[in-house]
């Protein structure tokens, strides 16, 4: 790697980025993560650990690490809160972001284990509800994590070395419950809509606000003209956790390059249904603005003509009385 001269102090910048591949972290509900060289699952669930406690209770769990190589590995292992990303989905917050929930109430034996060749290794877990702990659903995950790989360093500009460093994790969810009066609620803000290109996005923020996670799902509905009776689907998440906020997007492919009516949104979930609204039109302006133009002055030379014909009568006329009166 390339080191600062004493001579040209502040010149060199070391950049190290880290690349994580979190396989399988945010997708696949329905199977355990493994990627077939490493996995992690729940020994007694099939695919995510589903905890039930009340608020100053805990438990025990086990998760299973399974090495598939010919070699052992030493992994670390911690915990973390659940989280959605801005599209909905549901990731595993980074190792360095603090932990309120489910990553704080996860208690390891150790940070690091060491599986065996071909080996399935049992990892116990506490969990502890701390008391007074809100009624509702809680996300997090437990994380087995290799050990970085160091990338090359190239140099940039001369004087620049940047190095990609690479870090693989992976993540079984814990989805937990705490026991309580549940409150289902969705809020929604405005639907709002802008031209892409040769598409028409559709946007519409919705935000959990109750304590129980929520499956919405969401269409538009365009009326008007040229485009009418149209239905679009909205991307919706996986699940959205209470408190999370996203932005629900819809497209119009191939949108008509002038449209004039209503767009109207409707959500459903576990919080009930409800709607939102917002009027569209929209036009290639600097195109209307010239065929304005052009229609103004074909306007005004077809008047200039009308008049120019109805002086020309009236000059004809008065020449035809003067000639009818003119002496014999």
């Amino acid at each position: 790697m390339k080191t600062p001269s004493p001579h040209r102090p502040g010149r060199v910048i070391i950049a190290m980025a880290l690349l994580i591949l979190d396989i399988l972290l945010m997708a696949d509900p329905a199977s355990a993560v493994d990627n077939g060289t490493l996995g992690i699952r729940p020994e007694t669930e099939a695919d995510f650990f589903h905890l039930s406690l009340y608020p100053g209770a805990k438990l025990e769990a086990t998760a299973i690490v399974s090495n598939h190589t010919s070699s052992p590995v030493t992994l670390a292992t911690y915990p973390v809160d659940g989280e959605n990303t801005v599209q909905g989905t549901f990731a595993m917050a980074a190792q360095s972001a603090p932990r309120e929930g489910v990553g704080a109430w996860v208690e390891l034996d150790t940070e690091h284990i060491t599986v065996p060749a071909n080996t399935d290794l049992k990892v116990p877990f506490r969990l502890t509800v701390p008391e007074g702990t809100p009624p509702g659903d809680y996300a997090g995950g437990l994380i087995i994590q290799s050990p970085t790989v160091q990338g090359k360093t190239t140099a940039v500009n001369g004087d620049t070395a940047v190095r990609l460093d690479t870090i693989q994790r992976q993540g079984v969810r814990i989805y937990l419950n705490v026991s309580g009066t549940a409150a289902k609620s969705l809020a929604h803000g405005g639907l709002s809509w802008k031209q892409n290109g040769d598409n028409l996005d559709f946007i519409l923020p919705v935000r959990n606000t109750g304590n129980t996670i929520l499956h919405p799902s969401a269409y538009v509905s365009l009326s008007g003209w040229p485009v009418t009776a149209t239905r679009l689907e909205f991307s919706t998440p996986d699940g959205l956790l209470p408190g999370a906020s996203i932005d629900l997007h819809a497209t119009l492919a191939q949108a008509p390059i002038i449209q004039g009516g209503a767009a109207e949104a409707t959500v459903t979930s576990e919080a009930g249904t409800t709607q939102a609204g917002s009027r569209v039109f929209y036009a290639p302006w600097p195109l209307l603005a010239i065929g304005l133009v052009c229609f103004a002055a074909a306007f005004y030379g077809a008047w200039r003509a009308v008049r120019f014909i109805r002086r020309a009568r009236v000059a004809l006329s008065q020449l035809k009385s003067m000639g009818s009166t003119a002496p014999h």
